[in-house]
């Protein structure tokens, strides 16, 4: 049996404690406020109004399971609009702050302090939508024209504006994170699946006009059975990355050097196709073609190449620069990865300038995703350590980017990416192993009296060929 939530954790900062408490104080201000003057309920009204209570308990209980950014999807925000268009201010508030209250102490059993936090940002969300509504139109329920269209509009950006900020904020507050910026890489695309959900809202309010609790029932059985079979699919989807991902670490058992690798790559990648502003499902690919850009290293013995502390010889630089290309055929294998994502992983070598292998394609005709990976790629393997050197300190990392800039990196993404995504390096993930394989313990090439393993006259960032 679980133990409930508690009140306090000793990780979660002062301030946002302080927050919680009064943001769930200013919803029951709200509430106080709107009470006297709201009028009550037919007996009619109060069962459809717990009818709409069930359903956004269900949803808020078991999401969608799918997300934009970072941000998790969710139908009960089409539940929340309808309540604003059937129901004055006061009794939507009051529903949508017992489903959420319900939800995260009694279903999911979430902590006391952030159930009180979500519940208010959501409830305060849901006040000023309906009250926005309210102002607009000037009362509540259904009208065909468009000052109740502009109102409805209005209502949902309202809602999705506070609340979208306030947990920007909170991200703030709980791990000092940029709060434009998380706002941003979160939630800049969630405004089009907001008000493209905005329809089903409307349906879900006539359809309570015209039939009542059994209107409801009608379009929500559907929409919930829809639902499930997509989770399903989400499930089955999850199950397959995971099996490829169990794939990639046996590939990186065979050198502690690159363990965890292919991760940190691909979070890197990801947090560049943020600060581009990329689509999700663009970012989705080349976080999945990050993931997979050394794949191709299953064909090849590299053992002795990886942990060899000289210079390479030109054949093992060729056995080396094999691996891009059987990468890409190896992931072609899976319908999934062909095309786009394949031609990321396959291109993920060539260089700015068309010096690199194994097309020597050179500037926008590299894929967009390759150039990405090859950022990530180099900045991975110069801040981890390598049996033939340290890893660099950040500004001599940097310094190797701008130096290559334009001859091996795309510049405009060099900048972005030491600008948004590098910084002061708090963002940067430590390799997992302090202790190379067999007790050999790294050292610098340059300490030693030794030349990085980097060719006179390379167009290549210092010691990433491996």
């Amino acid at each position: 049996m679980r133990n409930g939530p508690s009140l306090t954790n000793d990780r979660t900062p002062s301030s946002f404690k302080l927050a919680s408490l009064g943001s769930l104080a200013i919803l029951s201000i709200i509430l106080f406020i709107l009470h006297p003057i709201t009028p009550h309920l037919s007996g009619k009204e109060v069962t459809g109004l717990v009818a709409f209570l069930v359903l956004a308990i269900f949803s808020e209980s078991y999401p969608l399971g799918v997300s934009i950014g970072r941000a998790n999807l969710s139908v009960s925000g089409t539940i929340y609009w309808a309540l604003i268009v059937l129901f004055d201010p006061y009794w939507t508030v009051l529903c949508v702050s017992l489903s959420l209250m319900f939800s995260e102490l009694l279903i999911q059993r979430k902590e006391l302090l952030k159930s009180f936090f979500n519940t208010s940002q959501v409830g305060i969300s849901a006040a000023l939508g309906s009250i926005t509504f309210n102002i607009i139109q000037g009362s509540t329920g259904l009208e065909m024209s468009w000052t109740f269209a502009l109102a409805f509009i209005a209502s949902v950006i309202v809602y999705w504006v506070f609340n979208t900020s306030v947990v920007s904020l909170a991200m703030y507050v709980l791990y000092n994170s940029n709060p434009y910026r998380f706002w941003r890489q979160n939630f800049q695309w969630a405004l089009a699946y907001e008000l493209t959900s905005a329809p089903i809202a409307l349906a879900l309010a006539i359809a309570y006009e015209q039939l009542w609790v059994i209107g409801l029932l009608l379009l929500a059985l559907p929409t919930f059975m829809i639902r499930l079979a997509y989770s399903q699919y989400l499930e089955l989807k999850k199950t397959y990355r995971e099996t490829v991902r169990t794939l990639v670490k046996v590939i990186e058992m065979h050198d502690p050097y690159t363990a965890g690798h292919s991760d940190r790559v691909a979070i890197y990648a990801r947090s560049l196709c943020e600060s581009l502003r990329l689509s999700p499902s663009k970012t989705e690919k080349i976080e999945m073609a990050a993931y997979l850009h050394d794949l191709g290293k299953i064909h090849l013995d590299l053992t002795g190449i990886v942990r060899k502390a000289g210079r390479l010889t030109e054949e093992e630089r060729r056995i080396v620069r094999l691996h891009s290309v059987l990468s890409a055929d190896l992931a072609c294998q899976v319908s999934y990865f062909r095309g786009e994502i394949e031609g990321m992983i396959r291109h993920h070598h060539e260089n700015w300038d068309g010096s690199g292998y194994p097309h020597g394609l050179q500037g926008m005709a590299i894929p967009q995703g390759s150039r990405i990976i090859l950022i990530a790629d180099a900045f991975d393997a110069m801040t981890s350590s390598r049996v033939y050197r340290e890893a660099l300190d950040l500004e001599r990392v940097k310094a190797e980017f701008r130096k290559f800039s334009g001859i091996q990196f795309d510049p405009g993404m060099v900048s972005v990416f030491l600008e948004d995504c590098v910084g002061d390096g708090s963002n940067m993930i430590r390799q997992p192993l302090d202790e190379p394989i067999e007790g050999q313990r790294a050292h610098s090439m340059e300490s030693s009296g030794e030349r990085p393993s980097v060719a006179s006259g390379s167009r290549s960032a210092l010691g990433i060929e491996r």
